[in-house]
């Protein structure tokens, strides 16, 4: 106890630093391989042909009748690759955690490993058009919702670095918000007509009319 008492201050504060300073750097990690997961299990549920196809002909009718399941697959794995990006822009500069940010970012992640069983749901045979298509965009704006959180919880904190960029912090939320605002927009179309999904061809031109605003977390 006498020796622990001892410990020169400026000791003390250099542990608490790196502790603090590690924080950031495990749930990086953790992100990474909760997405690493996801994308996994998104490639697993694609369908491939069974006993009953055969030939080249068969292969290839096959893939077409299931030519569906394979965009949304793109699609899926292409909302993911970008959250992974925006993740990765965002947390590099941080040099400390929150409880608010490890909540938020969890509940990021919650949505991440949920997107493989909304896309089998988007492209399942139900005739449920609606429910499909609205709980797999929601699933995308909660998304988008929960990550723009977790960073706005570092940045109420003060816990980025010194060095952080402004115009990388404004481009990357402009681009969180474009995703949100895209697919929030694509789920009223969704109750008028099944093209609802030609509204995410609209992300490009919404990112375009956000650079203009640079918005940031309050």
């Amino acid at each position: 106890m006498a020796e622990t008492s001892a410990l020169p201050t400026d000791e003390l504060h250099d542990e608490s630093d790196e502790v603090e300073a590690a924080g950031p750097e495990r749930l990086i990690y953790f992100s990474d391989a909760v997405i690493a997961i996801a994308i996994t299990l998104l490639a697993l549920e694609l369908p491939v042909p069974a006993e009953n196809v055969h030939g080249n002909g068969g292969v290839l009718h096959f893939m077409r009748d299931h030519l569906t399941e394979y965009l949304a697959f793109l699609i899926s794995f292409t909302v993911v690759a970008m959250h992974w990006l925006f993740h990765q822009r965002l947390f590099r500069y941080a040099k400390g955690l929150t409880g608010g940010a490890v909540r938020w970012n969890l509940l990021w992640l919650l949505m991440i490993v949920i997107m493989p069983f909304a896309t089998k749901l988007l492209t399942s045979k139900a005739d449920a058009f609606q429910v499909q298509f609205i709980t797999y965009a929601t699933v995308q704006v909660l998304a988008g919702l929960f990550l723009w959180q977790a960073f706005s919880a570092l940045q109420r904190s003060g816990l980025l670095r010194a060095h952080t960029p402004p115009l990388v912090i404004s481009d990357t939320l402009s681009w969180i918000a474009a995703v949100i605002l895209t697919f929030a927009a694509s789920i009223p179309v969704a109750l008028v007509t099944h093209s609802a999904s030609l509204c995410w061809m609209l992300l490009p031109a919404v990112r375009f009319a956000l650079r203009f605003v640079r918005p940031g977390p309050r």
